[in-house]
């Protein structure tokens, strides 16, 4: 058996002999240069690979952060167009319900359209329309939202002068959706779509996501220009 182990370990390439020592011969072992080469090789792999495991972690909390805020729409549309009670009021049952985005907010708010007169938009007095707040989440951001009016254009909130606030909201019982904006407050009529711009700390079109609305209740969650 060991001398099976010798013939195996020793037969093949011979190796290079320094010298002769007293336990046997010396060979040439790594040199200090293919020391250095190795640990530069194993320095770029964790690199990369712990570069791209963050990339991989920062996409996917965007997409959750996306389908979140597609959910809340959603649980607004089902407020909107069954029967959800808020406050104590005769009219309690009778309210609108929409998700409220604003510039520069790090957080949404899911409303109920409680004020007389109402107005498609959320508003903490004099009575607050809270019904849930929504974070947005360190590094990530609203980085637009957009209305699209009936003639195809666009009410940005990127745009010089644009929009400040928008709502997206229905009105029983009907699931169809609403649209208000800081430059078109009432009515259902001014807008046939919406979508909410995201951005991850990477920031650009590569890390962004875009939640659209049409008037119709469709709700869909895709990459910028989807």
């Amino acid at each position: 058996m060991w001398t099976f182990f010798t013939r195996f370990r020793f037969s093949g390439k011979p190796r290079t002999v320094l010298g002769i020592g007293k336990d046997g011969p010396l060979c040439r072992g790594f040199t200090i240069v293919e020391l250095l080469v190795v640990l530069g090789i194993i320095t770029i792999l964790s690199t990369v690979f712990l570069f791209q495991q963050r990339r991989f972690d920062s996409s996917t909390l965007l997409r959750s952060l996306a389908y979140s805020i597609a959910l809340s729409v959603r649980q607004a549309q089902t407020y909107g167009s069954s029967v959800r009670q808020f406050g104590a009021t005769a009219q309690s049952f009778t309210y609108s319900y929409g998700v409220y985005f604003s510039n520069g907010a790090s957080s949404y708010q899911l409303f109920a359209d409680a004020n007389n007169p109402p107005n498609q938009k959320y508003d903490s007095s004099p009575i607050d329309e809270k019904v849930q707040s929504f974070a947005i989440g360190n590094g990530y951001t609203i980085f637009q939202f957009c209305a699209e009016l009936n003639n195809g254009s666009l009410h940005c909130s990127t745009d010089s002068g644009g929009i400040t606030w928008i709502s997206i909201y229905f009105k029983r019982p009907n699931p169809d959706a609403c649209f208000a904006t800081s430059l078109n407050p009432g009515g259902c009529a001014t807008y046939k779509s919406a979508y909410i711009r995201i951005s991850g700390p990477a920031a650009g079109t590569a890390d962004s996501r875009r939640i659209t609305i049409t008037s119709t209740g469709q709700i869909t969650v895709g990459n910028l220009g989807s």
